[in-house]
């Protein structure tokens, strides 16, 4: 299974880093009404589509374009951190395991990580946007090794003020705003500010005697509030995180806070190599600019 699927990524990552032409070929009908949306109608329109996809591991997606675009086209998240990503879960998730998804948007990594761990396996998928939690329900709904969670992971477990971005960047959705002199795009597309409960993961585990394997952690500048809200889990405790890491804008300086508070409670830092496996790095950023990289995943484990 895992090396089907490997050849199926490889396939879409040479599809994805080929041609416009070899990207128009693969599907022209999809491609055309997918770019034609984006490019044309969406800006003066300025509400999404709802579209379906196949994942490359078989699951079938319902997406919002066009933020999903790349799912929708290919049937995969097809940045270079992604594409890594999904090979590091499919190296190190087995069957049996238990998953926490934290900011699982439209559900593409919960859904592969319902198919790696099995119907012994548990995932759990916290998504605090309301719209884009009922798209993420109806995407598990089929899968009962998936529990939906419509909260906030943070360190406080009180009604917390949620910022829902338009479409085109509702992966941008988060506890904190990014700051405006690095996002000019705020401008046009303000956040709807809702309200969302708030969960310590921490007491989340302990209430529910769970022990996940792997916590990937997306959350776009909240990833402090977090880790805080497990303190006292990962002291004792040691699943290993996955994080997404900008070197530059206004998350800069949380994800920097996040690896320091990671690292203080006993954590070191990896990468994931192309292969999917890690390789220890001593200074994330510097091994960051000489790849050439502004966003990455990472690894943080004991």
């Amino acid at each position: 299974m895992a090396e089907i699927l490997e050849k199926r990524l490889e396939k879409i990552e040479h599809l994805a880093r080929g041609s416009v032409l070899g990207r128009l070929l693969h599907d022209p009908l999809r491609y055309v009404s997918a770019i034609g949306f984006w490019r044309l109608v969406y800006p003066m329109r300025k509400k999404g589509k709802y579209a379906r996809a196949s994942t490359f591991f078989g699951a079938e997606m319902e997406v919002v374009l066009p933020s999903a675009t790349e799912i929708y086209l290919f049937g995969a998240k097809t940045h270079d951190s992604e594409i890594r990503l999904a090979r590091f879960l499919m190296k190190h998730l087995r069957p049996g395991d238990t998953f926490c998804d934290v900011g699982a948007h439209f559900g593409y990594f919960s859904l592969l990580a319902s198919q790696l761990v099995g119907k012994n396996g548990q995932v759990f998928a916290f998504e605090a946007s309301r719209s884009t939690f009922g798209i993420l329900e109806k995407n598990t709904a089929p899968f009962p090794n998936i529990k939906p969670l419509h909260q906030a992971a943070s360190d406080e477990d009180k009604t917390l003020i949620f910022n829902e971005f338009p479409p085109l960047f509702s992966e941008y959705n988060s506890l904190v705003l990014p700051e405006t002199k690095s996002s000019g795009w705020m401008k046009n597309n303000p956040a709807q500010r809702i309200t969302v409960n708030g969960v310590r993961l921490g007491d989340f585990f302990a209430e529910g005697k769970i022990k996940p394997n792997i916590i990937k952690i997306d959350v776009e500048g909240a990833e402090p509030q977090v880790l805080k809200g497990m303190e006292d889990y990962s002291r004792v405790n040691a699943p290993t995180l996955v994080m997404e890491y900008l070197t530059g804008g206004g998350q800069n300086e949380a994800h920097r806070k996040a690896v320091n508070f990671a690292q203080a409670v006993g954590y070191q830092v990896f990468r994931i190599r192309q292969d999917g496996g890690l390789v220890s790095c001593s200074n994330i950023e510097d091994a960051m600019e000489k790849q050439g990289f502004d966003s990455d995943n990472i690894v943080l484990k004991k």
